[in-house]
């Protein structure tokens, strides 16, 4: 009986779909928070907001808050709408926590993500159920991709500007270009094409590069695994981009 000859391809294919990826994903997230010791993080570490503050368990609730964008990634590399409504869930929350730790821009720039997660929810309701779209071609589609690319940073930069009141610190311009790659792919996602999962590609190795620098080798495992995600998603959607008949689906 001959082996069955292995396959990156096949591999991928069910890492996207696999329910036991979901739990290995939470349970690292998880994992790397009991190890970092930021579990037992109290908000009173940051800020004073009378004798409650210490009562307020923030590490516990940013572990919930990853363990929610680990859904929702997961379920929208399934085309799953329920990963975007985790999304907006996710950016509530993640506004919040990245303000309270530094983030001035937050309270600018997630409204935004809000948005166009409300938006993706809306036009996925109304598309072809587990169908994708592939990019625009020709000059017409690299100008659409473009535009949202080149908006997305401007947009990005203007408001880290205002948030950081002008002090173009190294925390500045990395918060600049990570929401614009997130800005990016969430717009791409809201138009659910296919070429956001590149952008998330990206994405992630700048944020595994960041916490290498860092030393923060716990975040390096975590960001590893949303990179393999994001080429399996990208696989799967590719796979689903178009109809039976060739023709690409009607979002």
């Amino acid at each position: 009986m001959e082996a069955k000859e292995f396959s990156y391809e096949k591999a991928l294919l069910f890492f996207a779909k696999s329910k036991y990826a979901d739990l290995f994903g939470v349970a690292l997230v998880i994992t790397i928070a009991i190890a970092s010791g930021y579990l037992s993080t109290t908000l009173d570490k940051f800020v004073d907001w009378g004798p409650i503050t210490k009562f307020i368990p923030l590490g516990v609730i940013s572990v919930i808050n990853v363990g929610i964008s680990m859904m929702s990634t997961r379920l929208t590399g399934r085309l799953s709408n329920i990963g975007n409504v985790l999304g907006i869930i996710n950016t509530a929350l993640s506004c919040a926590i990245d303000y309270i730790m530094g983030n001035k821009a937050a309270i600018i720039t997630y409204p935004v993500t809000f948005i166009v997660y409300t938006f993706a929810i809306r036009r996925w309701q109304n598309s072809e159920r587990g169908k994708a779209l592939e990019p625009p071609t020709g000059t017409k589609g690299q100008l659409i991709i473009g535009g949202i690319v080149a908006g997305s940073f401007a947009f990005s930069l203007a408001a880290n500007y205002i948030g950081y009141r002008g002090q173009m610190t190294f925390l500045f311009w990395i918060t600049t270009v990570v929401f614009g790659l997130s800005l990016s792919a969430n717009i791409l996602n809201a138009l659910k094409l296919t070429m956001q999962w590149q952008f998330w590609f990206v994405y992630n190795v700048v944020q595994c590069m960041k916490a290498l620098t860092q030393g923060n080798f716990a975040n390096v495992g975590k960001y590893i695994f949303y990179i393999i995600n994001s080429v399996a998603a990208l696989l799967l959607w590719t796979r689903n981009g178009t109809a039976a008949k060739g023709t690409v689906a009607v979002a």
